[in-house]
């Protein structure tokens, strides 16, 4: 009996190993199978995601950062426009080639060419109007992107100040004390001062703010326009009472909005020079009758009116 449970004991052993032996060896083969697995499908999922529409890489952008679209430039000052770019190497033009990654910057006013750039930062001196200024991204040989990168701003320039109120006010006129507003001649000068408005000569093309010139009128009626700070003189008066008008108008000559003007009246009272001429000669026909008259009646007058006499028979005799 004891020989015979040994020996099943020892069978039973036996395929316990084998047992033991077998599963270790599939689990093993099972976990390399599924590393392989996972490292291929992360190898496929790489490739399909650089490949797919969505993935991409940057896009360059250009963005103007000063001045504000709409912005008023005063004072005749240049436009200094300040841009940045981004996912683009900006080279000076000429040094590179044909690169969508790469390049400068083209610059147009109003659509025309003006300046090719790779610094960040531009001045523009523009005229009195109103401008569009585009900025585009190109590349070293001038062609433009694709997709095209651009922007673009409006600005106004003046020769004015880019913010303030226009004023206009009559400072001086030729005006007789003591007596008010009395003109004793007829000639008069006015004199006047502008604040926050420039003046400049009519017919520059386009209206601007802050800018223009000024519209002279006398009794209501348009004399001139003067476009520099002088005296404005005015001659030959009738006499009476008279007013003068000065107006702040644009470039094209209508009144600014609200309207800038300033008055003064003032009457002309002219006295007349009197001609003494034909006085003076009758005054002298005058004197000499009576010179002649009292030499001709005193004691010597009368001997040499009497010699004369003498002499004037004597040689018609």
């Amino acid at each position: 009996m004891t020989p015979r449970f040994n020996i099943e004991a020892g069978s039973s052993l036996e395929r316990n190993a084998e047992e033991c032996a077998i599963e270790p060896s599939g689990r093993t083969t099972f976990s390399m199978r599924a590393a392989v697995l996972v490292l291929v499908c992360a190898l496929l999922a790489l490739v399909l995601g650089l490949s797919a529409p969505g993935v991409r890489a940057a896009v360059p952008t250009l963005t103007i950062v000063s001045p504000a679209d709409h912005a008023v430039i005063g004072n005749g000052t240049p436009v200094s426009v300040i841009f940045v770019v981004s996912d683009f190497n900006l080279t000076p033009p000429g040094t590179g080639g044909p690169s969508p990654t790469e390049g400068h910057v083209a610059v147009y006013v109003d659509g025309v060419l003006t300046i090719a750039t790779s610094q960040e930062t531009i001045e523009l001196p523009l005229a009195s109007g109103t401008y569009t200024i585009l900025l585009r991204l190109v590349s070293d040989n001038g062609t433009s992107l694709s997709p095209d990168v651009m922007s673009s701003i409006s600005v106004t320039v003046t020769q004015g100040p880019a913010v303030g109120t226009p004023r206009i006010h009559i400072t001086y006129v030729e005006i007789t004390n003591p007596t008010p507003g009395l003109v004793l001649g007829r000639d008069v000068t006015i004199s006047f001062n502008v604040t926050d408005f420039a003046l400049v000569p009519p017919g520059r093309g386009e209206v601007v703010p802050n800018e223009g010139h000024v519209a002279v009128f006398l009794d209501k009626v348009y004399v001139m326009a003067v476009m520099a700070f002088r005296p404005i003189p005015f001659s030959d008066l009738t006499d009476g009472a008279h007013t003068v008008t000065v107006q702040l108008v644009d470039d094209a000559g209508r009144p600014l909005i609200p309207d800038q003007n300033d008055s003064v009246t003032f009457r002309i009272q002219f006295a007349a020079i009197v001609d003494i001429n034909p006085y003076v000669q009758i005054t002298q026909v005058i004197l000499a009758g009576a010179i002649f008259f009292v030499l001709f009646y005193r004691g010597w007058g009368h001997k040499l009116f009497a010699t004369l006499s003498a002499r004037i028979r004597r040689k018609n005799a």
